[in-house]
């Protein structure tokens, strides 16, 4: 049962700066989302039951929740959400998961600034032409995943307890040295404009791929459709550790979704 409270949460201005219009979302490498991924209602049922079946949604492509503390970071969350699941998927599972750094995509699309919220537009066009640069603690924790990959750093400085590896903001310059090498190696490929339809956004969850949208400043990574009491909910790991729904009020607001990435050379 779900708790009423974490269905269509309201929330205060945390750092998703307005949606530009769809043509500065395609010049950032975007595409229309085809019209064959469209997926009728009458069929939204039987698809919801396969992904159950199967485990195959969005959601269990995700190696973890995110926390963006008091940071303006939510829109590089929501991307590293929906950047990780669409890395996943290609791999089948969680075999290869990788964490990404929301911080060291934020500092990139803000030029160093810290406060003030950042572009859905810009946060695309940076991981379509250089990628995304892996967190330090990785999958098993323990800062693994520093022992990976050449270039590694923290994820968001917005809280300050110990126990979160987030502190330290970093602006670019400050980036480890020779950083687009290894986040070259994470680009993502194919990212399509959602419309402003509720259909839209049902098919994007269906196909199994994630979708972020937003509202109130917030940006938000939809994973999951799910049927409760004969309504359809959109689940989504919010940036602050916990899952929360929308209902379809909220599921008219167009997004962005990611289908596929790059992905570097893997030795079993």
């Amino acid at each position: 049962m779900i708790d009423p409270k974490q269905i269509d949460v309201e929330f205060k201005d945390d750092g998703m700066q307005e949606v530009p219009p769809d043509d500065e979302m395609l010049q950032a490498g975007l595409k229309y989302l085809p019209d064959s991924f469209y997926i009728p209602r009458s069929e939204w049922d039987d698809r919801i039951r396969e992904h159950e079946k199967n485990k195959s949604s969005a959601d269990y492509f995700s190696g973890r929740f995110t926390h963006q503390g008091n940071s303006h970071e939510c829109v590089c969350h929501a991307a590293q959400q929906l950047f990780m699941t669409a890395y996943n998927r290609q791999f089948n599972g969680l075999g290869h998961d990788v964490w990404f750094s929301p911080l060291a995509l934020y500092t990139r699309i803000t030029d160093g600034q810290r406060w003030g919220g950042s572009n859905v537009r810009d946060s695309c066009e940076e991981m379509i032409a250089r990628g995304m640069i892996p967190d330090h603690d990785g999958p098993a924790g323990d800062n693994s995943q520093i022992k990976i990959f050449e270039h590694t750093l923290h994820q968001t400085s917005g809280r300050t307890e110990d126990h979160w590896p987030t502190k330290g903001w970093v602006i670019p310059r400050e980036l480890p040295d020779g950083w687009e090498s290894t986040a070259k190696q994470f680009r993502a490929l194919e990212v399509y404009l959602i419309p402003r339809e509720v259909e839209a956004h049902a098919s994007v969850l269906l196909h199994g791929m994630g979708l972020s949208n937003g509202r109130q400043g917030h940006s938000i990574p939809h994973l999951r459709l799910i049927k409760e009491n004969g309504r359809y909910l959109s689940a989504y790991r919010d940036s602050y550790n916990v899952t929360r729904y929308d209902s379809e009020r909220w599921m008219e607001s167009g997004g962005f979704c990611i289908r596929s990435t790059t992905t570097p050379d893997i030795e079993e």
